[in-house]
């Protein structure tokens, strides 16, 4: 069984039919709003000190339809706040709180060398949300209700669990393919806050607040596959999706150990929602098609500009409502992915 949803040639005419009420959409969605952006600085493995060349940008909007707040890096990874949690901002900056040096498992056994992360935790003093990225320019936010900020002691992690998973190319219902990936997914405890760090091998990282996340079992079993998904995005020049445009394969699994929900992109990119939010497809459930809600183009400013133009990076952002659990899946046109559980209103 492949329990999966395709969103493909394999249902033009529900697919066309889709496109056309999609479109129909776009003409009533309102622009999200740019509320204020960031510039952050990160280290590489091995580095004590901060290397001044070394900076990403980033730019928090808030979306009109729902009151969520997106935060968008210019290396195109996304991070998004609920409503109940979001607040917005008038251009402070950041405080640096603690680094840490994460190594994670690869999936393939043989690999001589195992990924090395460094990331970084800054408290954004717009709303006290904590903020941490890494070497990569990945990003999660930690809101407020939630942030603890670094004692006077810097402290370290550790490892509670890892895992395997395997995603399937978009399109693909069979797992044999040999464009299905394996990818390895180590979860840490942040020892100055207690959040958990989910990070992957490709450097993708969603950082969970430890009063969301559940309690661990400590057994370190594998996660239970749940439903998969095929989504379009549209690039900056497409009006809507079409046969041509970009799609990935996304996964849902469950994290056995602590009941944490994991979305795994085939590039590799993750979003988790915590177990004490997470809903799950009983078994033996048909996958629900995602419902194509709206299409973002989010610029983010360049560490040389300070207002918005014409020359800035955009980054096409496609939301989609998971019917299966009532989340709202944020997409970008490169992949990478922000899930915010709980319907819309």
């Amino acid at each position: 069984m492949s329990r999966r949803v395709l969103v493909s040639q394999l249902a033009l005419a529900t697919l066309f039919f889709a496109l056309a009420s999609a479109e129909a959409q776009d003409d009533k969605v309102k622009p999200a709003v740019n509320r204020y952006g960031l510039v952050v600085k990160y280290r590489k493995p091995g580095q004590d000190e901060f290397d001044p060349k070394q900076k990403y940008t980033l730019e928090c909007y808030e979306e009109e339809q729902t009151g969520n707040g997106l935060y968008v890096c210019q290396t195109g990874s996304l991070s998004a706040v609920t409503k109940g949690l979001f607040k917005g901002g008038d251009g402070k900056g950041v405080q640096s709180q603690h680094g840490l040096e994460i190594t994670v498992r690869p999936s393939d056994t043989k690999a001589k060398d195992k990924p090395k992360f460094a990331v970084e935790c800054f408290l954004d003093e717009n709303n006290n949300n904590l903020l941490y990225v890494n070497d990569k320019g990945a990003i999660s936010v930690v809101p407020a209700k939630y942030a603890q900020k670094t004692g006077k002691t810097i402290k370290g992690h550790t490892r509670t669990h890892g895992m395997n998973v395997r995603v399937r190319k978009a399109g693909d219902p069979d797992w044999s393919k040999p464009t299905t990936k394996t990818f390895a997914i180590d979860v840490f405890e942040d020892l100055n806050n207690g959040n958990v760090i989910y990070l992957c091998e490709s450097g993708s990282m969603c950082v969970l607040p430890s009063a969301t996340a559940g309690a661990r079992s400590g057994k370190g079993t594998a996660p239970d596959w749940n439903y998969g998904l095929d989504l379009g995005v549209r690039g900056p020049k497409e009006d809507k999706i079409t046969k041509d445009s970009k799609k990935y394969g996304v996964e849902v699994f469950k994290d056995t150990n602590n009941g944490c929900q994991i979305y795994v992109v085939e590039t590799g990119e993750i979003a988790v929602v915590p177990s004490k939010l997470a809903k799950f497809l009983p078994d033996k459930e048909k996958a629900k098609d995602p419902d194509n809600k709206r299409y973002f183009d989010l610029g983010v400013r360049g560490l040389d500009e300070d207002k918005f133009s014409d020359k800035t990076k955009k980054t096409g952002v496609e939301v989609y409502l998971d019917e299966n659990n009532n989340s709202l899946v944020y997409l970008s046109v490169n992949g990478q992915i922000a899930v915010v559980p709980g319907k819309e209103e």
